[in-house]
């Protein structure tokens, strides 16, 4: 049951550096901010690809909704990618956590996530470790800062590398009866190289911009509220050649 409430957790959360562009942008109803951080800013070639480190942060105040999906979108000329990298399973994960990870399975630095359970009111705070699963899918190790929660979670990369996707199984969305949990922040950070790999890399800068999105998709709730639509963010990171 621990292990269901961590799912839940992240799926309804659970997405500093030289040469930084940062950008940030609210809905119309200024309910849900996104932040993006591209450093450094300076973009590579199809020839030579750059590395660069793409630090994400949502913030959520929606009282009332379950997140099915978290999706994670860069514009044209970047890319998600585990190919290269050692790596991780899930039966590491949740055996050993991620001390048990290969040192050049990361795919950046922890990050953290937090939730509200509903009816009540509960915070939970979470510290989420990330690392390649396989070439197109990322793994994320999620445990408990205050009571003892530990699971794991799955982003699948699909569209060339432009599009990270995690989806929430419906037992994690609704980790008990009469339980549900809505987002209220996601902070991950996706950086690291393996010889000519690179977690997050850049082939060109498009008129000096580079769009991150984050998509929220929302599920049917145990209280029966009205479901939204799904909702994105997209900021226009500066980018340059």
């Amino acid at each position: 049951m621990r292990k269901l409430l961590t799912g839940a957790v992240v799926a309804s959360a659970t997405l500093a550096l030289s040469g930084v562009a940062i950008a940030q942008v609210t809905n119309p109803a200024g309910n849900s901010t996104f932040d993006a951080t591209l450093s450094p800013s300076k973009v590579g070639t199809k020839t030579k690809p750059k590395a660069h480190s793409l630090r994400t942060v949502l913030s959520v105040n929606r009282p009332g909704t379950t997140v099915e999906t978290i999706t994670l979108s860069l514009g044209k000329g970047f890319k998600f990618s585990g190919k290269g990298f050692k790596k991780c399973s899930e039966a590491i994960l949740l055996s050993s956590g991620p001390s048990g990870c290969p040192a050049g399975s990361k795919v950046g630095p922890p990050g953290t996530a937090a939730a509200r359970l509903e009816p009540g009111g509960g915070m939970l705070d979470f510290v989420v470790s990330p690392f390649v699963g396989d070439a197109d899918t990322f793994l994320f190790d999620v445990d408990s800062t205050g009571i003892e929660i530990h699971s794991i979670l799955k982003g699948e990369i699909t569209n060339r590398g432009r599009t990270l996707t995690i989806t929430i199984p419906k037992e994690l969305r609704q980790p008990l009866f009469g339980i549900d949990a809505t987002l209220t922040a996601i902070d991950a950070t996706f950086s690291g190289k393996s010889g000519s790999n690179y977690i997050v890399s850049s082939t060109n800068c498009y008129d000096r911009r580079v769009k991150v999105s984050g998509r929220l998709g929302f599920a049917t709730r145990q209280d029966l509220k009205p479901v939204p639509a799904p909702e994105t963010l997209t900021e226009k990171v500066r980018c340059s050649k």
